[in-house]
Parts: C-alpha cells; sequence; structure tokens
C-alpha cells in the first residue's frame, strides 16, 4: 500500500492562497456587476447572467495559477494541455460576453445556465468542443492517463459510477420537483408535461456536455480537485468535506445577498445555500473518492444545473422557494438521507494512506 508524505506548512499556503484570492475576486465581480446593474431580480439581467458563468469559471483559474506558482508536480504536459483549453475558453467567454462576439453567435436550444439567451460566441463555442474532444482523446491511451491521474483529470476508476450515481441523483431531483407540483407548493412554468420534461432535459444535457463544460470545470477542479486535495490532509475526510461545503457555500454569499436563489431572504438564504452546498458536496465529493476523477463531479453538477431550470418550466417551480421541495428545506432532507448513505461507505478513510510532515 502506497503511503503519500504530504508538507502541513505548504499545504497550508496552497489553501489560503486559493481562497483568499478565488473569494477576493468573486466579491469583486458581484460588487462591480450590482454598481452596474443593480440587485438581481427574478428575471435577472443579460448582464448578471453572464456574470454567474464567470465567477464559476474563478475557482479553477485560481488553482491553475496557485498550482503553477507553487510549482505542482501535477502540472504533467498532457495536464497543461486541457488547463490551456480552459484558460483560453475562460479569456474568450470574459470577451465575447462582456464586449462583443468576435465572429457572431450560434442560437442553441439550450435551457441550462442561461434560460433566456440561447445565444452562444462562435469562437468560444468552438473551443470548447474542441476542449471536450481533447480530454476523450488523452484519456484513450494509457501513457496519457497516467499523466492526467496526478491532476484528477482521467476518467478514473470504477467507471460504473459515472452511470449509477447521476441515476440515483436525477432520480432524486425529478421525484422532488413531482413532490412540489403534487403538494401544491409549485406550478410548472409552462406545463407539467414530463414527455416535454425528458426531451427538453435529454439534448440539452448533450449540449451542455459539449458547450458548457468549462463552466461547471471551472468550480469543480477548484472545489473537488484543488481545495479538497488540501483539506482532507489537514483535517481528515469528514471534517474536511464538512469545511468544503461550507466554503462552498460561503463562496455564493455575494451573489445571494444582492438577490440570486432566495430573494428577499439574503441571511436565511446564505444559511440554506450552506446547508444545500455541504449535502451536495458530500455527494460530488464521494463520486470523485470513488472514480480518482473531477470529471464526475462536473457532469454532477452539470446534471443539476440544467434538470433545475427543465424541471421548473415542465414539472413545478416552487411558489415558497424556502419551505418547498427541490430547492427548499423539505428537497433538502431528502437529498440529505443520500449524502448520509453515501458516508457510510469506506472510500472516505482515504486519509490511512497520507503522512503530513511539519
Amino acid at each position: 500500500m502506497n503511503t503519500a508524505i504530504l508538507e502541513k506548512g505548504q499545504l497550508k499556503k496552497e489553501l489560503f492562497a486559493f481562497l483568499i484570492i478565488t473569494f477576493a475576486a468573486t466579491i469583486l465581480l458581484s460588487f462591480v456587476i450590482y454598481l452596474i446593474s443593480g440587485p438581481i431580480s427574478f428575471t435577472p439581467s443579460r448582464l448578471w447572467y453572464i456574470s454567474f458563468q464567470a465567477c464559476m469559471l474563478i475557482p479553477a483559474t485560481v488553482a491553475i495559477f496557485c498550482m503553477v506558482y507553487f510549482k505542482s508536480k501535477a502540472l504533467t504536459t498532457e495536464t497543461k494541455i486541457i488547463f490551456t483549453f480552459f484558460l483560453i475558453y475562460t479569456v474568450l467567454f470574459i470577451f465575447e460576453s462582456y464586449f462583443q462576439p468576435i465572429t457572431g453567435t450560434v442560437g442553441m436550444p439550450i435551457v441550462a445556465l442561461h434560460p433566456t439567451d440561447m445565444n452562444i460566441p462562435l469562437i468560444s463555442m468552438i473551443v470548447a468542443i474542441l476542449g471536450i474532444l481533447t480530454v476523450i482523446i488523452l484519456n484513450l491511451k494509457k501513457k496519457w492517463r497516467e499523466g492526467l491521474e496526478p491532476s484528477k483529470l482521467v476518467f478514473g476508476k470504477n467507471l460504473r459510477n459515472y452511470l449509477i450515481i447521476p441515476l440515483i441523483l436525477s432520480l432524486i431531483i425529478i421525484l422532488n420537483y413531482i413532490l412540489n407540483y403534487i403538494s401544491g407548493l409549485g406550478v410548472p412554468t409552462k406545463e407539467f408535461n414530463l414527455n416535454l420534461f425528458f426531451s427538453t432535459l435529454i439534448p440539452s444535457l448533450i449540449l451542455s456536455f459539449f458547450l458548457l463544460w468549462p463552466n461547471y470545470f471551472g468550480e469543480e477542479y477548484g472545489w473537488r480537485a484543488y481545495l479538497q486535495d488540501r483539506l482532507f490532509p489537514l483535517f481528515g475526510s469528514y471534517k474536511g468535506v464538512l469545511l468544503l461545503g461550507i466554503i462552498w457555500g460561503l463562496w455564493h454569499a455575494p451573489l445571494i445577498l444582492v438577490g440570486l436563489n432566495f430573494p428577499g431572504q439574503p441571511v436565511l438564504g446564505i444559511g440554506l445555500m450552506i446547508v444545500s452546498t455541504i449535502i451536495m458536496g458530500i455527494i460530488f465529493s464521494y463520486a470523485v473518492l470513488k472514480t480518482g476523477s473531477v470529471w464526475i463531479a462536473v457532469m454532477l453538477h452539470m446534471l443539476v444545473d440544467t434538470i433545475f431550470p427543465v424541471g421548473q418550466y415542465f414539472i413545478a417551480t416552487s411558489i415558497n422557494p424556502i419551505f418547498s421541495f427541490g430547492t427548499g428545506i423539505y428537497g433538502f432532507a431528502i437529498m440529505a438521507v443520500f449524502a448520509l448513505i453515501l458516508l457510510k461507505f469506506k472510500v472516505w478513510k482515504i486519509n490511512e494512506n497520507i503522512t503530513l510532515t511539519e
């Protein structure tokens, strides 16, 4: 059995550098957009939708910067290739979204992330497609996979979990929307129609996989790869995943304070967001530990965000965002049962193979 030897002081330096820069960048961006556009309303402006996506790109961007600055051994040639595609996309997305598309936009029948504006900048779209195809190609050859393994960019092991965990999570989320409709705690934005729900969801997921993966990678590489790999050795898996969930939730605080998710309830909204991110963080972290890959967390995050608007359209939108199933406290309770079950598995004993030095 291999034992990893890590330096405690170095882990703390990397941890604090990542957190300080990530939170500072997110707060600054949110503050600037707030000054320009005002608080988030029930129908957020296009500028706020762009900024939601820009915020999602921050954690991975900072993680890559920290890996370069601290000279991480995980920066293999294969890893650098994938990081390059992500960073090029990030720069292009910021320019084409906040200023103007370089060569125009393409209309897409997609509802994830931006349900009111389906026009995607063409150059950003091409880079995203080339990037995910490169990820797939680099996972085909054993030598390349070995180069991706230290950075968790390999597809990993126990690949059946790519089917099992997303399927269970999807069923729980869909059940929550149906319970909202049945209980009268929600009504569909358009109409209750499960056929339209699934016929819209499936193509949206496919398009999200090819076109929007950098947005989800932007969050998940920061949280479930970089931050997780520093919190778990320092605090243990159970305390680490709790801290990770709290940090993830607090990172959303600037946006919640200006009206996201729980409009009119900023303090309670932040609390509920933290509860949500702890629960979802356990599920996502379990999946990463089980497979050794960040890509399953990217997939799960994409799944949750894509089901959300489709479920609102064709099953039920919560009348009260707090006292409801889905994104309300009743939904959190159901999802928490799944998370607690996952905490019982031996995969959390990863720290038995880690030795910390001063």
